[in-house]
């Protein structure tokens, strides 16, 4: 009996036009002639994104049948998108197409173990769109292919069906011995019912079956935070992060942790694996910027903030943090000039403007500091920060 058969896993849905597609494409010409073929074909065009990590969350929040993505989307790239689709017990994955450059033998087998249903190779012809999609949709839902299976089991963990879930990764684990994938689905199975001996073990069988399995390190990190061994933790996050550096999330995981726990350099050790693989996102060079600010270094504080905030120029979190790192810095007139930039935009930011009365304050200009607290309490009654400062400056 097959598995399928013998966990009544239900029909795939028809292919057809109801189908739902989303495109994922960091150039916006190739984006919007997919759509607009898409929906010239009778698809039901979901979303389209330039992000591979809001491709993710999109996909987490209202999952699509087919997606189409390329092998170079910031954050989370297609491949790396494709992964956590799969691993993910609260993604449901459906065919994917990988828009990329012609391969190499090995990399087209990289790309196919990762899951990638079919490719389009660019220069796209508009021509193969319907065959590819039709292709990759009729290779994921092929019986004899296990991912459905898989699909399965993570929907049993997502309704808390964990005896489900269970059985289905052993007798995936049955069905193929050497492999690695079952156990980490089992680790999750015995994560969620707070059996962390046991997640652990599992885990440990996944990494000596595919120690370049990036998602049983990951798991294992994550295991180990669950124990408090921070620093096994840390050799685990940084083991996945060097198999796959070109994944924000994990970066954004793994600070979470370092951080929590105080372990500035680590942190910083961790996101330097990012520059050194080029990965060209806003949140690394902020989250240096912030380690070498804790550690006073404000030079190369600045020097990063300065950076992300390039990246990302509308990001106010950002300026407001670089702004916090000249005035400690001693550098007042700049840092006064920053907050009049946020403030231009957000004139009713009664926190930013709370840090520039600061600023006032150490340049000695008290009455404007006091005007500017008093419009903090306009705004926002209750901030007693204000209050005690208005106080602490001697004004009523």
């Amino acid at each position: 009996m097959d598995l399928f058969t013998q966990f009544g896993i239900p029909e795939p849905t028809p292919f057809s036009g109801a189908l739902k597609v989303l495109v994922a494409e960091s150039h916006n010409e190739i984006r919007l002639i997919l759509s607009h073929h898409l929906t010239k074909l009778g698809f039901v065009v979901h979303r389209t994104e330039r992000s591979g990590k809001v491709a993710l969350a999109e996909l987490l929040n209202d999952p699509a049948h087919i997606t189409v993505a390329g092998d170079d989307l910031p954050g989370v790239a297609g491949l790396e998108l494709l992964r956590e689709l799969r691993e993910n017990p609260k993604a449901q994955r459906g065919a994917f197409v990988l828009l990329t450059k012609a391969l190499q033998k090995n990399e087209a087998m990289l790309a196919i173990e990762a899951g990638v249903d079919d490719f389009m190779v660019r220069p796209i012809a508009l021509t193969d769109l319907m065959p590819k999609i039709r292709t990759a949709y009729a290779n994921f839902v092929n019986p004899k292919s296990p991912e459905r299976v898989y699909e399965f089991a993570k929907s049993k963990l997502r309704t808390d069906d964990l005896n489900g879930a269970k059985a289905v990764y052993e007798a995936l684990s049955l069905s193929n011995p050497k492999a690695a994938r079952p156990h980490v689905g089992l680790a999750r199975v015995a994560l969620v019912n707070n059996q962390v001996d046991a997640a652990l073990k599992q885990v440990n069988f996944a990494v000596e079956r595919n120690a370049m399995y990036v998602h049983a390190h990951a798991l294992k990190a994550e295991i180990l935070v669950k124990m408090n061994k921070v620093t096994e933790a840390t050799e685990a996050f940084s083991t996945a992060i060097k198999i796959s550096p070109l994944n924000i999330m994990r970066y954004e995981q793994c600070c979470e942790f370092l951080l929590k726990n105080k372990l500035i350099n680590e942190t910083i050790s961790i996101l330097e694996i990012g520059l050194t693989a080029g990965l060209q996102d806003p949140f690394i060079a902020e989250r240096i910027g912030y380690c070498y600010f804790e550690n006073k270094d404000y030079p190369k504080a600045q020097k990063y903030l300065r950076q992300a905030l390039r990246t990302d120029p509308e990001n106010m979190g950002f300026a407001n943090s670089l702004a916090i790192c000249c005035r400690d810095a001693g550098l007042l007139d700049e840092s006064v000039e920053i907050y009049n930039t946020i403030l231009k935009r957000e004139n009713d930011n009664h926190p930013v403007l709370f840090n520039k009365a600061l600023v006032l304050i150490l340049q000695n200009k008290k009455d404007e500091a006091g005007k500017i607290l008093k419009r903090c309490l306009k705004i926002a009654p209750e901030f007693e920060k204000a209050k005690a400062k208005l106080g602490e400056i001697g004004i009523s």
